[in-house]
């Protein structure tokens, strides 16, 4: 079973560690800490492949675990924490947040969103950036796909109230 679950998560390692490590840094803003808690994501997923039960995709299982693990990670230390510039500048923001409005200078969007309150910047990385659904996002965020609904219509009306 040890073999199986080792081949398993080395594959799922290789498919995912980039997107895993992505999402994880545009929350810490930092490459090496993200590098370590993407790791121990994996590690994590490997001790508990077993109890993967399919009811959700893997990546969507593996964000899961990389948005705990570093969830824990800041409430062990306390830190503020804001969305990684260097991510979303590549980010086609003008058609990702429902057209608040074409931007030819990300500096303001990105300004405006790292002022957002966590469980806004959260949503919308989750559903605007990495286009999870509802239900996904509701899952690795541990709520209802109610309150996914809710906060990120809420995050995207104050977001274009910040950038009015």
């Amino acid at each position: 079973m040890l073999y199986a679950n080792n081949a398993k998560v080395t594959n799922w390692y290789l498919k995912y560690r980039e997107d895993v490590y992505k999402y994880i840094n545009s929350i810490v803003l930092e490459s090496q800490l993200a590098e370590d808690l993407m790791q121990d994501t994996f590690v994590k997923a490997y001790l508990k492949a077993s109890t993967f039960e399919g009811r959700s995709s893997v990546k969507t299982w593996l964000y899961s675990i990389a948005y705990n693990l570093t969830m824990d990670f800041f409430k062990k230390k306390k830190t503020n924490h804001k969305l990684q510039n260097s991510y979303i500048k590549n980010q086609n923001w003008h058609e990702i947040l429902w057209d608040i409005k074409k931007w030819e200078d990300n500096r303001e969007l990105i300004a405006s969103i790292n002022r957002l309150k966590e469980s806004y910047r959260q949503v919308i990385i989750l559903r605007k950036l990495q286009g999870y659904s509802v239900k996904e996002t509701g899952e690795i965020l541990n709520w209802s796909e109610n309150k996914v609904k809710v906060t990120l219509s809420r995050a995207i009306c104050y977001l274009r109230k910040q950038l009015i």
